[in-house]
């Protein structure tokens, strides 16, 4: 092809394009029933009048260290806890005085560990954990009282996750036996 009619047939197809976008934009609307899932996304906007959802006056976060640490580590871990101010017209803010948190481990290993927030609203736990249960999620919540009530946040770490699980010692290995992991931790 030559460097005409190489310009010809992309003009033809921009001019395609562009007679297609002008039929869809004249197009009329399709009218919805409310009746049955039509499959299409409506976005609504509250009336001038309805109430604002407000923003939790107090949050926590909590986050590992290491999201796959080896079987034999420490995770340390971090709970972060703000006040939110109630106008909205500014950042959150460490809570004014230390806070008690708590941290429970739940999964193949598990326990309950606790710490202080400092200055800036944030508490940093190690923990040590051995674990023979190689792959195996461990859900982590922290849980913070702040004036009079309880909030909450979870996150999880898996150590040696690329390991393999190890079973229960004693489980049966003949040919076409299923072995079964046990849930608790040897001690």
């Amino acid at each position: 092809m030559t460097g005409y009619s190489k310009r010809v047939g992309l003009l033809a197809v921009a001019f395609a394009l562009l007679a297609i976008a002008l039929a869809a934009c004249q197009a009329p609307s399709v009218q919805q029933t409310s009746l049955g899932n039509t499959g299409v996304a409506t976005f609504h906007t509250p009336s001038p009048g309805s109430p604002t959802p407000t923003f939790p006056p107090f949050t926590v976060g909590a986050w590992p260290s290491k999201y796959s640490p080896g079987n034999n580590d420490t995770v340390t871990i971090y709970v972060l806890c703000r006040v939110q101010p109630k106008q909205m017209d500014g950042p959150s803010t460490p809570p004014q005085q230390h806070l008690s948190v708590t941290v429970v481990l739940n999964g193949p290993i598990s326990g309950t560990y606790s710490g202080t927030t400092d200055d800036d609203g944030m508490a940093a736990i190690p923990i040590n954990i051995n674990d023979p249960y190689s792959g195996q999620p461990v859900v982590v919540t922290a849980t913070v009282d702040y004036n009079g009530q309880t909030f909450k946040a979870s996150t999880f770490f898996t150590p040696s996750p690329a390991a393999t699980p190890t079973t229960t010692p004693g489980a049966s290995t003949t040919p076409g036996a299923s072995a079964t992991p046990s849930t608790t931790p040897a001690g």
